[in-house]
């Protein structure tokens, strides 16, 4: 068969990546307002922004943990690279998301 990486890349990690950059800059808003808000005594609840702050980060570090070597694997093979760690990392963080996810959810 053909090789269909450069259709891959144009049709959905350009996009994805994208998409991505877009949800990073509106959590770095966000979380710079929150700081605002505790940090220049806009507030009273202070402790409430600063609870919001962490849950907010905690699952995007989970989202990130869980997806960035499913991410890279996919670009590495399409680059006609097939390492092994990444392969198994990609697996098993992959499928692990939910559980993750709500053991953050169970946390917060």
């Amino acid at each position: 068969g053909d090789d269909y990486s450069n259709y891959r890349f144009g049709l959905f990690y350009i996009p994805f990546f994208v998409i991505f950059a877009l949800s990073a800059i509106l959590v770095g808003l966000t979380m710079r307002y929150t700081y605002q808000v505790i940090h220049q005594g806009v507030s009273e609840n202070k402790d409430k922004h600063g609870t919001y702050q962490f849950k907010l980060v905690n699952y995007i570090i989970v989202f990130l943990i869980c997806w960035i070597f499913a991410v890279v694997n996919r670009i590495l093979n399409s680059l006609g690279h097939y390492p092994y760690a990444i392969n198994l990392l990609h697996t098993y963080f992959s499928v692990s998301h939910g559980f993750y996810a709500s053991c953050v959810f169970v946390y917060n």
